[in-house]
């Protein structure tokens, strides 16, 4: 039998607790911005993690003390993933803003987050437990995907109850289970997610009806598909799909609009492929030229407005900037990114 593949950093054996810290922050980066308040802190710093690959899914801990958590625009381009994250706590909690709304966390409760969305949060010293699904393999099984961003389940409520008995199973079993079975582990982990959150996202937004739901994933996923076709326009995605302009608007209204969140994700390509090194010989204005923005100044001042920072900042201060190296469980010194955001990035449905 062939375990699945596992890794682990305990910062107790760094050599100082800020490299410990710098440490943790490269590794968890994939997913969040995360930071300590002071210097101080950072001396008294504390980190343990480890995690399992079963295929489509990971199951991880950490354990560490009280610091702030956030995933904004210029994240969710840089780190490239928009899966949902499923996060149980053992103990500790967190107080968060996830887009327009405030959410609180407690010791036993279970809370969702979707990747390709904003969320900031201040975490007190805790223990979770942390499950990442793709969207593909998600989404599918809920009627509102877009609902699920911020739910929160009460460890005290039944379906809360299972739920965490669940995941700290699968969390305990992971490093003993056979690698060949995580196709079906998988499916069988994102049906219990979606039958204890689904309701939630159902009372949530009542309105939206499982056809509905479907039928705007399929919208989306072509977006993206098309992202670079200049001629992707609302008239466009309206004869693909058969639905009236009217019928679109009221689609992507809680999204920003239709034009909107085409510009959004054009941008989010744009971020990723300007920090990216492998485009550093193509020019700013040649990139955001072929993701449809025809003028460069209009395009770095939607940029400025989105990531908080100019195309060029972006290019130079977080594309190109240093990373701490680490040591792979099993593997060499060095690696250019820590081994969690490579296999969180290769997470297929």
């Amino acid at each position: 039998m062939q375990n699945p593949p596992s890794f682990a950093f305990d910062g107790s054996y760094a050599s100082s607790r800020e490299e410990a810290y710098a440490t943790w922050r490269n590794i968890i980066s994939v997913l969040f911005d995360a930071s300590v308040p002071d210097r101080q802190a950072v001396d008294a710093f504390r980190i343990k993690v480890d995690g399992y690959h079963l295929g489509p899914i990971l199951v991880g801990s950490a354990e560490s003390v009280a610091q702030q958590f956030r995933r904004s625009a210029a994240t969710i381009a840089r780190s490239g993933i928009d899966h949902f994250c499923v996060q149980l706590y053992p103990r500790g909690g967190f107080a968060g803003e996830v887009e327009d709304r405030s959410i609180r966390v407690g010791p036993g409760d279970i809370n969702i987050l979707d990747l390709s969305r904003t969320v900031r949060t201040e975490a007190e010293d805790f223990r979770n437990l942390t499950l990442v699904v793709p969207r593909p393999l998600l989404a599918p099984l809920v009627s509102n995907p877009d609902g699920l961003h911020g739910i929160v389940l009460s460890g005290r409520s039944g379906l809360g109850f299972l739920l965490a008995n669940y995941m700290q199973t699968l969390y305990a079993t992971a490093g003993s289970l056979d690698a060949g079975d995580g196709a079906g582990i998988a499916e069988a982990t994102a049906r219990l997610i979606a039958g204890c959150f689904g309701p939630a996202t159902d009372a949530h937004e009542a309105a939206t009806s499982t056809r509905r739901g479907a039928r705007l994933l399929v919208v989306k996923r072509y977006i993206d598909d098309n992202l670079a076709v200049p001629g992707l326009t609302v008239d466009r995605i309206a004869r693909e799909f058969n639905l009236s302009r009217a019928t679109l608007a009221r689609m992507f209204e809680p999204l920003g609009g239709l034009a909107g969140y085409i510009r959004e994700r054009r941008m989010l390509r744009c971020f990723a492929e300007i920090t990216s090194p492998a485009h550093a010989h193509r020019s700013i204005g040649d990139l955001a030229y072929a993701w449809g923005f025809g003028n460069e100044a209009a395009f770095s001042r939607a940029f400025r407005r989105m990531f908080d920072m100019s195309p060029r900042e972006a290019r130079f201060e977080v594309g190109f900037s240093p990373r701490v190296a680490y040591r792979r469980p099993s593997g060499p010194r060095g690696c250019e990114e820590p081994v969690l955001a490579q296999w969180i990035r290769h997470l297929r449905g």
